[in-house]
């Protein structure tokens, strides 16, 4: 039976390629909804990796995107509020609508977000892996993981857990436990994993003494033939909710002569950290 559609009269042939169009056109916005969703997303990691800014230019650059198409979804990000320009609008960086969203989510994802921009900071400063860390029970939970490119890079942690006594992110969150506390995990026989792993409670109990007034901790192939240094992250009521780790393999790291260096840079970042959780 022959159809009106838009005051014209539609044989079966015509109705079939109207509803084609209409479909594939449906369709190609459905394509392009999901495709400004991604863009838009990968536009956020970039500007989040640098939280001084970058401009318009640099985001496409990274992104592999027009800076017409860059500027337009900007344009859009910035209505919202999920990015804002910096001071003397040099650049963009992630706005309060974005910060909101992360506040609401729990605290260590939320502080995975914040820590990123430093982790990489420190990764390209050191040409070494740095992982953001957080107490779990009696182990350490990796929870971010930023990595510089080199031709023999450390094994990607993020995810995994690890003892306390044979890490330094581990030695950091015992020193900084109630007296109560560490006596518990220290009354039971601590496990060895290499040949330098402290499994005597007197000299652990020493060392973390060490770990309280220097504000760092080193761990030299206590677990794998892995060397770290790890400084803690504090929240706003001064509690020690997490660590900046610095590491790679122990015949490269830390740098003969530098190894006081490697553990300021930590510190700093650390320090940093802190000050925007607070904040």
């Amino acid at each position: 039976m022959p159809r009106f559609a838009f005051g014209r009269l539609l044989d079966d042939s015509t109705e079939t390629s109207y509803t084609s169009t209409i479909r594939n056109y449906t369709t190609s916005q459905k394509v392009s909804t999901v495709q400004s969703v991604e863009r838009a997303f990968a536009i956020l990691k970039a500007i989040s990796a640098d939280w001084d800014g970058l401009g318009t230019t640099e985001i496409a650059r990274r992104v592999g995107l027009p800076i017409s198409t860059v500027s337009r979804l900007l344009g859009t990000l910035e209505s919202v509020e999920a990015v804002e320009r910096g001071p003397r609008r040099s650049g963009f960086r992630i706005g309060p609508g974005a910060i909101a969203l992360v506040q609401r989510v729990p605290h260590h994802r939320h502080l995975t977000v914040l820590a990123r921009p430093w982790l990489l900071e420190l990764a390209e400063a050191t040409g070494e892996a740095v992982t953001l860390c957080l107490p779990d029970g009696d182990q350490i939970y990796v929870a971010d993981q930023a990595q510089y490119q080199r031709r023999v890079q450390v094994q990607d942690v993020t995810g995994q857990r690890f003892p306390l006594h044979a890490t330094s992110s581990g030695k950091v969150f015992l020193a900084h436990r109630s007296e109560e506390d560490l006596t518990r995990y220290l009354e039971r026989p601590l496990e060895r994993f290499t040949a330098a792993t402290i499994t005597d409670p007197v000299v652990l109990r020493r060392q973390l003494s060490n770990v309280r007034k220097r504000g760092y901790a080193w761990a030299l192939e206590e677990y794998d033939e892995i060397a770290g240094v790890s400084a803690p992250i504090y929240d706003g009521a001064g509690a020690v909710v997490a660590a900046v780790n610095l590491y790679g393999p122990a015949f490269r790291f830390p740098p003969e002569g530098h190894a006081d260096e490697m553990a300021r840079l930590v510190v700093r970042t650390g320090s940093e950290i802190s000050e925007r959780v607070r904040n």
